[in-house]
């Protein structure tokens, strides 16, 4: 599908906004579950720590990888409106459906695994 460098820059802006919650939300969730981790020797506890300790690490990387991605289509869109001012806002740019794709995962992965931890939390508190 067809889109406007306008419309998909504001897509990006979105993309990197939610990204940027999500690092938030890490910094959170690793600190919640240090806390978990200080307070319980119990070792089901600690598996299910390590499962979350490499859970968030996965996820934070991901999300890195992702934010590097997002930029950089950012830029060659504002590249783009730079060279074609007259065109920013005529549906030329096929949408890039695998970032598109890529982006639904890191949420669904995201929100997943916060629920998932929340449940932990409310076993082991």
């Amino acid at each position: 599908m067809k889109e406007t460098i306008a419309h998909l820059h504001l897509i990006c802006e979105d993309w990197k906004r939610e990204l940027e919650f999500f690092k938030q939300e890490m910094v959170i969730l690793r600190k919640r579950l240090q806390e978990v981790a200080e307070k319980n020797t119990d070792s089901g506890v600690l598996k299910y720590v390590e499962h979350f300790e490499n859970k968030f690490h996965i996820i934070t990387d991901h999300i890195d990888e992702m934010r590097h991605d997002v930029n950089l289509k950012n830029e060659s869109l504002l590249k783009e409106a730079a060279e074609k001012p007259n065109y920013i806002n005529v549906k030329m740019i096929a949408s890039d459906e695998n970032l598109t794709s890529l982006m639904l995962d890191t949420s669904a992965d995201f929100y997943a695994t916060k629920k998932e931890f929340y449940q932990f939390l409310s076993k082991v508190m």
